[in-house]
Protein backbone atom coordinates (compact mmCIF):
# COMPACT_ATOMS: atom_id res chain seq x y z
CA UNK A 1 0.00 0.00 0.00
CA UNK A 2 1.64 3.20 -0.46
CA UNK A 3 2.90 5.24 2.61
CA UNK A 4 0.74 7.37 4.90
CA UNK A 5 1.85 10.92 4.47
CA UNK A 6 3.93 13.56 2.55
CA UNK A 7 7.48 12.32 4.17
CA UNK A 8 9.15 8.72 6.17
CA UNK A 9 12.04 8.48 8.27
CA UNK A 10 14.36 5.55 7.49
CA UNK A 11 16.70 3.85 9.97
CA UNK A 12 19.36 1.27 9.78
CA UNK A 13 21.16 -0.27 13.10
CA UNK A 14 22.66 -2.80 15.15
CA UNK A 15 23.08 -3.11 18.69
CA UNK A 16 25.39 -4.71 20.76
CA UNK A 17 24.95 -8.44 20.70
CA UNK A 18 24.92 -9.16 24.54
CA UNK A 19 21.43 -7.33 24.96
CA UNK A 20 20.20 -8.39 21.79
CA UNK A 21 17.16 -9.54 23.70
CA UNK A 22 16.41 -6.63 25.49
CA UNK A 23 17.28 -4.11 22.69
CA UNK A 24 13.94 -6.04 20.87
CA UNK A 25 11.79 -5.80 23.78
CA UNK A 26 12.78 -2.07 24.76
CA UNK A 27 12.11 -1.09 20.93
CA UNK A 28 9.10 -2.87 20.25
CA UNK A 29 7.17 -1.57 23.59
CA UNK A 30 9.14 1.48 24.91
CA UNK A 31 10.64 3.17 21.75
CA UNK A 32 8.82 2.64 18.63
CA UNK A 33 5.49 3.46 20.20
CA UNK A 34 6.59 5.97 21.80
CA UNK A 35 7.76 7.68 18.62
CA UNK A 36 4.42 6.94 17.08
CA UNK A 37 2.55 8.97 19.23
CA UNK A 38 4.79 12.20 18.60
CA UNK A 39 2.36 14.54 16.24
CA UNK A 40 2.99 14.14 12.60
CA UNK A 41 4.46 10.66 12.96
CA UNK A 42 1.68 8.17 11.59
CA UNK A 43 2.95 4.37 11.81
CA UNK A 44 5.88 2.72 12.50
CA UNK A 45 7.58 -0.52 10.97
CA UNK A 46 10.82 -2.62 12.26
CA UNK A 47 12.33 -4.96 10.24
CA UNK A 48 14.95 -7.47 11.52
CA UNK A 49 17.57 -9.78 9.71
CA UNK A 50 18.59 -11.84 12.21
CA UNK A 51 21.42 -13.73 10.66
CA UNK A 52 23.63 -10.99 9.65
CA UNK A 53 25.82 -8.80 11.75
CA UNK A 54 25.73 -6.20 10.02
CA UNK A 55 22.74 -3.76 9.08
CA UNK A 56 20.73 -6.12 10.89
CA UNK A 57 17.58 -4.16 12.02
CA UNK A 58 15.68 -1.29 9.70
CA UNK A 59 12.80 1.01 10.87
CA UNK A 60 10.76 2.43 9.06
CA UNK A 61 8.33 5.90 10.17
CA UNK A 62 5.75 7.22 7.84
CA UNK A 63 5.53 10.68 8.58
CA UNK A 64 3.11 13.54 7.81
CA UNK A 65 5.81 15.49 6.59
CA UNK A 66 9.33 15.91 7.55
CA UNK A 67 8.09 19.17 10.03
CA UNK A 68 7.50 16.14 12.20
CA UNK A 69 10.74 15.73 13.04
CA UNK A 70 11.28 19.72 13.97
CA UNK A 71 8.70 19.73 16.37
CA UNK A 72 8.50 20.64 20.18
CA UNK A 73 7.08 16.20 20.65
CA UNK A 74 9.99 15.12 18.92
CA UNK A 75 12.60 17.42 20.13
CA UNK A 76 11.09 16.34 24.00
CA UNK A 77 11.64 12.27 23.52
CA UNK A 78 15.58 12.82 22.11
CA UNK A 79 16.58 15.29 24.74
CA UNK A 80 15.04 13.86 27.57
CA UNK A 81 14.95 10.03 27.19
CA UNK A 82 13.31 7.84 29.24
CA UNK A 83 15.94 5.72 32.14
CA UNK A 84 15.49 2.53 29.40
CA UNK A 85 16.48 4.54 25.99
CA UNK A 86 19.29 6.61 28.04
CA UNK A 87 20.44 3.06 29.18
CA UNK A 88 20.65 1.39 25.69
CA UNK A 89 21.77 4.12 23.38
CA UNK A 90 25.70 3.11 23.76
CA UNK A 91 24.87 -0.11 22.82
CA UNK A 92 23.70 0.87 19.52
CA UNK A 93 26.22 0.42 15.96
CA UNK A 94 26.75 1.08 12.67
CA UNK A 95 23.42 3.69 13.03
CA UNK A 96 22.20 5.06 10.00
CA UNK A 97 19.09 7.66 10.19
CA UNK A 98 17.69 9.51 6.34
CA UNK A 99 14.65 11.39 6.80
CA UNK A 100 13.20 11.79 3.18
CA UNK A 101 10.38 13.60 1.35
CA UNK A 102 8.49 10.96 -0.45
CA UNK A 103 8.77 11.31 -4.33
CA UNK A 104 6.69 8.39 -5.26
CA UNK A 105 4.67 5.89 -3.02
CA UNK A 106 2.66 2.83 -4.90
CA UNK A 107 1.46 -0.57 -4.63
CA UNK A 108 -0.64 -2.51 -2.93
CA UNK A 109 -1.09 -3.90 0.78
CA UNK A 110 1.83 -4.35 3.41
CA UNK A 111 4.22 -7.28 2.65
CA UNK A 112 6.43 -9.37 4.64
CA UNK A 113 9.43 -8.60 3.28
CA UNK A 114 11.33 -5.64 2.03
CA UNK A 115 14.75 -4.89 0.24
CA UNK A 116 16.23 -1.12 0.91
CA UNK A 117 18.44 0.54 -1.63
CA UNK A 118 20.42 3.91 -0.84
CA UNK A 119 21.74 5.90 -3.83
CA UNK A 120 22.72 9.03 -5.21
CA UNK A 121 21.86 11.08 -8.78
CA UNK A 122 23.86 13.57 -10.20
CA UNK A 123 20.83 15.30 -10.89
CA UNK A 124 17.09 15.77 -9.49
CA UNK A 125 15.23 13.33 -11.67
CA UNK A 126 11.36 14.36 -12.70
CA UNK A 127 8.61 12.68 -11.24
CA UNK A 128 7.42 11.16 -14.93
CA UNK A 129 11.03 9.80 -15.32
CA UNK A 130 10.80 8.11 -11.66
CA UNK A 131 7.06 6.86 -12.39
CA UNK A 132 8.56 4.67 -15.72
CA UNK A 133 11.28 3.30 -14.48
CA UNK A 134 9.88 1.88 -11.22
CA UNK A 135 6.34 1.07 -11.90
CA UNK A 136 6.60 -1.47 -14.55
CA UNK A 137 8.95 -3.45 -11.56
CA UNK A 138 5.33 -4.27 -9.41
CA UNK A 139 3.76 -7.50 -9.19
CA UNK A 140 7.17 -8.88 -11.04
CA UNK A 141 9.68 -10.61 -8.59
CA UNK A 142 6.56 -10.92 -5.76
CA UNK A 143 7.28 -6.78 -5.53
CA UNK A 144 4.11 -5.12 -3.94
CA UNK A 145 5.05 -1.80 -3.43
CA UNK A 146 7.38 0.41 -4.35
CA UNK A 147 8.58 4.03 -2.15
CA UNK A 148 10.89 6.38 -3.04
CA UNK A 149 12.24 9.15 -0.85
CA UNK A 150 14.85 11.95 -1.13
CA UNK A 151 16.80 12.17 1.27
CA UNK A 152 17.12 15.67 3.21
CA UNK A 153 20.73 15.93 4.26
CA UNK A 154 21.16 19.26 6.37
CA UNK A 155 18.54 17.28 9.30
CA UNK A 156 20.72 16.83 12.31
CA UNK A 157 20.67 14.61 14.79
CA UNK A 158 21.90 14.10 17.97
CA UNK A 159 23.52 10.28 17.50
CA UNK A 160 25.85 10.99 14.39
CA UNK A 161 25.58 8.93 11.03
CA UNK A 162 27.90 5.95 10.49
CA UNK A 163 29.70 6.16 7.07
CA UNK A 164 27.37 5.19 4.63
CA UNK A 165 27.92 3.84 1.10
CA UNK A 166 25.69 4.31 -1.75
CA UNK A 167 25.40 7.97 -1.83
CA UNK A 168 28.22 9.09 -4.63
CA UNK A 169 30.03 11.71 -3.84
CA UNK A 170 28.56 15.30 -4.14
CA UNK A 171 25.33 13.49 -5.30
CA UNK A 172 21.76 13.47 -4.17
CA UNK A 173 20.74 11.11 -2.01
CA UNK A 174 17.63 9.15 -2.43
CA UNK A 175 16.31 5.52 -0.40
CA UNK A 176 14.03 3.36 -2.42
CA UNK A 177 12.24 0.84 -0.66
CA UNK A 178 10.78 -2.39 -2.31
CA UNK A 179 8.36 -4.42 -0.34
CA UNK A 180 7.17 -8.10 -1.70
CA UNK A 181 6.18 -11.58 -0.74
CA UNK A 182 9.72 -13.27 -0.06
CA UNK A 183 12.74 -11.91 0.55
CA UNK A 184 15.11 -14.07 -1.58
CA UNK A 185 13.09 -13.49 -4.44
CA UNK A 186 13.46 -8.87 -3.76
CA UNK A 187 17.42 -9.95 -3.24
CA UNK A 188 17.58 -11.92 -6.13
CA UNK A 189 15.97 -8.74 -8.15
CA UNK A 190 18.55 -5.98 -6.81
CA UNK A 191 20.68 -5.98 -10.17
CA UNK A 192 17.68 -5.89 -12.07
CA UNK A 193 16.12 -2.65 -9.91
CA UNK A 194 19.84 -1.17 -10.08
CA UNK A 195 19.69 -1.33 -13.59
CA UNK A 196 16.78 0.62 -13.84
CA UNK A 197 17.62 3.04 -11.13
CA UNK A 198 21.24 3.53 -13.22
CA UNK A 199 19.77 3.50 -16.67
CA UNK A 200 16.48 5.56 -15.94
CA UNK A 201 17.27 8.08 -13.09
CA UNK A 202 20.81 7.69 -13.52
CA UNK A 203 21.97 6.25 -9.72
CA UNK A 204 25.43 6.69 -8.88
CA UNK A 205 27.60 3.82 -7.94
CA UNK A 206 27.87 1.83 -5.34
CA UNK A 207 24.10 1.27 -4.94
CA UNK A 208 23.74 -0.19 -1.36
CA UNK A 209 21.44 -2.80 -0.89
CA UNK A 210 19.73 -4.58 2.39
CA UNK A 211 16.83 -7.46 2.83
CA UNK A 212 14.77 -7.57 5.64
CA UNK A 213 12.00 -9.38 7.37
CA UNK A 214 8.50 -7.49 8.83
CA UNK A 215 8.53 -7.65 12.64
CA UNK A 216 6.14 -5.65 14.07
CA UNK A 217 3.93 -2.77 12.30
CA UNK A 218 2.36 -0.05 15.09
CA UNK A 219 -0.11 2.72 13.64
CA UNK A 220 -1.55 5.70 16.04
CA UNK A 221 -4.39 4.15 16.22
CA UNK A 222 -3.15 0.94 17.86
CA UNK A 223 -1.40 2.92 20.40
CA UNK A 224 -2.22 1.78 24.25
CA UNK A 225 -2.83 5.29 25.56
CA UNK A 226 -4.01 8.46 23.60
CA UNK A 227 -2.02 10.07 22.13
CA UNK A 228 -2.42 13.86 23.36
CA UNK A 229 0.50 13.32 25.30
CA UNK A 230 4.06 11.30 25.39
CA UNK A 231 3.63 8.08 25.87
CA UNK A 232 4.17 6.26 29.01
CA UNK A 233 7.87 4.99 29.82
CA UNK A 234 8.23 0.92 30.67
CA UNK A 235 9.98 0.45 33.79
CA UNK A 236 8.06 -2.42 34.18
CA UNK A 237 9.04 -4.66 31.12
CA UNK A 238 12.78 -3.49 31.54
CA UNK A 239 12.61 -4.76 35.16
CA UNK A 240 11.20 -7.85 33.54
CA UNK A 241 14.12 -8.06 30.98
CA UNK A 242 17.34 -7.82 33.31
Amino acid sequence: MTLKGAAFLALWNDFDPGRDAEYNRWHTFEHVPERVGIEGILAGRRYAARERSERRYFTLYELAGLAALDGPQYADVVDRPTEWSAAVRPSFRNFLRSPCATVLTTGLGMAGSIVTCRFGVAHEPDASAVKAALEPLLESSGITALHLGRVDTTAKFPVPNAASSGSGSGALQYVLLVEGLDRTELESAAPRIGGALASDLGAVQPVAWEGYDLAFVIERSGLTWATTARQPARPELRARSK
